[in-house]
């Protein structure tokens, strides 16, 4: 209710600038307000959900108006159709942008973008025949309506409604599937990648969708000024429009607003030290990192606490559904699932896995262990995907799928859970499962702006089974940074089951668990297998791996030292004087 009253109070506000003054000044800075919360709710998708710093927006947003101006000034378009010409040619250079420029991350990104927005600075200049060089292009028409031209007053409504639409749209995609997709990628792209999702794809998402907004201010900027010129697409603007969603609230909806407000308003306080704006841009980021690390928005937030009050940490209550329950129609099938020959694996002189073989069934607990360095993780890599064996087959279900991308893998069904859980931290414990239940099947991203939730239905069920199925039914609000331990590595597998694995591949779920939290494992483990899943454990604890496993395979040095029944490999000599240290 108070959300919904504060986002009246700015409606209201917002209409009512029209008409309390008439002064041209203080509307064109209003709109300038407006317009510079279209840009920054694309880069808010881009750096806030997407974890992606771009510091050449201002090239963007340059191409939208520039787009726009040269439309109106020489293919005599209108503004209704000038407009959208704009976005759809900014989103066009900003996904060739992306396709290019995304394989790199961090701070090459950030370099990559600096590069791209002098380049098109300089081409405003040079390029005179085009762009007018630096005097610039005159005579923009304004807008009209049934053919009339609009007062700036009009022009207002139209530029306002803009930037409402813009606050909409990304509310709508943040709470989408691909919202969803866009923090997990930024939060954990290892764990990403295991549900299925390409990282490169969402990324070229985010960042397309960002310059599509950059290329609608840019054409709302050019019909307001009715003039462009360079000095108008500079670094300078790019840090602006960066430091306007820093400033706000990094993530947060409101954060383009507030920030634009601020930073449009504030150098009108002080115009006699407008020449050292730069110096007071890099000052503002220095202490909004430092002081407000999650800006205003975010510093002003009522953080709710909603972890539940009470609750069994240890026991694993909820039912299994079989109906439904992905591989479940493979409880009796007794085929092989996993099949490594000769697998190799070295770095350097150092041979991780050398010459491995190994039979995985269908239905069963298949545990791989040995002694630190015995190469069980690089083991776990080259069957998941993150790794590519030096030679050798790993064929999941008989095709062949070693040297294939992680995401792929996930999506043929073998996901793959960490030592060190990767949980997507900024989403609820509902959310991160959320995206399991999704993977890649994000849908049309036009379709999540719109707010229109195709089978949302569905996944939410899968979600929440999935949930209660390892006894986390009742956490699904809390932050996933908030869970204990042991409860995060519930979350891993409860992700794993609503992604439809059949098989899963867990690195030493066991470590770092209470005695009553293994007992609690081993019994979900054996649920799992009873509802015909497949597990691959990677596992030091040996009491767990003796009382679940169908099947044991000993490492030592990169290789297969021992495999067979539990009780069996527990015996032989090999394993004793290798792993187990103790007498049979």
């Amino acid at each position: 209710m108070r959300r919904a009253l504060g986002w009246t109070a700015v409606a209201l506000t917002a209409a009512a600038v029209p008409l309390v003054t008439a002064n041209t000044y203080y509307l064109y800075l209003a709109m300038t307000v407006a317009i510079f919360v279209v840009v920054t709710c694309g880069l808010n998708v881009l750096a806030g959900l997407n974890g992606q710093i771009s510091l050449g927006h201002a090239g963007l947003y340059a191409i939208g108006a520039y787009t726009a101006a040269l439309g109106a000034t020489r293919l005599g378009l209108g503004f209704w159709t000038a407009l959208p010409l704009a976005v759809a040619v900014t989103a066009a250079v900003g996904a060739g942008l992306a396709l290019t420029g995304l394989r790199l991350s961090g701070p090459y990104l950030a370099m990559v973008t600096i590069a791209f927005g002098i380049i098109v600075e300089g081409a405003l200049v040079e390029w005179v025949a085009l762009t007018g060089g630096p005097g610039g292009i005159f005579d923009i028409p304004r807008p009209a309506l049934g053919g009339t031209p609009l007062p700036l007053g009009r022009y207002y409504w139209i530029v306002t409604v803009t930037a409402a639409l813009a606050l909409l749209l990304t509310r709508n995609v943040a709470a989408s599937a691909w919202g969803r997709a866009f923090v997990a990628v930024k939060d954990s792209e290892l764990a990403a990648e295991s549900l299925g999702l390409s990282p490169y794809r969402v990324r070229t998402a985010a960042f397309t969708l960002s310059a599509a907004f950059a290329g609608a201010g840019g054409a709302l900027f050019a019909f307001l000024n009715g003039y462009l010129s360079p000095d108008s697409f500079t670094l300078q603007t790019s840090i602006l429009f960066l430091l306007i969603v820093l400033f706000g609230g990094l993530g947060t909806l409101a954060g383009p607003l507030v920030g634009a407000t601020a930073l449009v308003l504030l150098p009108e306080l002080i115009r006699q030290f407008l020449e050292y704006r730069l110096m007071l841009y890099g000052v503002l980021l220095l202490l909004s990192v430092y002081f407000l690390p999650r800006g205003v928005v975010g510093a002003l937030a009522r953080r709710r606490d909603a972890r539940p009050a009470a609750g069994d940490v240890s026991s694993f209550d909820a039912p299994l559904a079989r109906e439904g329950a992905p591989g479940g129609e493979h409880a009796r099938d007794e085929s092989v699932i996993v099949a490594l020959e000769g697998v190799t694996k070295a770095f350097g002189g150092l041979r991780a896995v050398a010459d491995v073989t190994l039979r995985v069934r269908a239905a069963t607990v298949h545990s791989v262990i040995g002694p630190n360095g015995a190469g069980k993780t690089t083991l776990v890599n080259l069957v998941a995907g993150f790794d590519t064996p030096d030679a050798g087959r790993i064929a999941l279900a008989g095709a062949p799928i070693a040297g294939q991308a992680p995401s792929s893998i996930a999506r043929r069904g073998l996901v793959r859970t960490f030592q060190t859980p990767q949980l997507f931290e900024a989403l609820s414990v509902l959310d991160n499962v959320r995206v399991g239940a999704v993977g890649h099947r994000l849908g049309s991203l036009a379709i999540a702006l719109l707010g229109l939730r195709r089978d949302a239905t569905a996944a939410d069920a899968r979600a929440r089974a999935a949930l209660a199925a390892v006894g986390l039914g009742e956490w699904t609000t809390t932050p996933a940074a908030d869970l204990p331990f042991g409860h995060r590595r519930r979350l891993e597998i409860a992700r794993a089951l609503a992604a439809g694995a059949r098989v899963f591949v867990l690195d030493e779920p066991a470590a770092g668990l209470a005695p009553a939290e293994v007992e609690a494992l081993d019994a979900l483990l054996a649920r799992l297998r009873a509802a015909g899943l497949t597990i691959v454990l990677i596992e030091h604890h040996v009491d767990l791996v003796m009382a679940i496993s169908d099947r044991v395979t000993v490492l030592d040095e990169g290789r297969v030292i021992a495999d067979g029944a539990p009780a069996a490999v527990q015996r032989d000599p090999a394993v004793v004087a290798a792993y187990l240290g103790t007498s049979p």
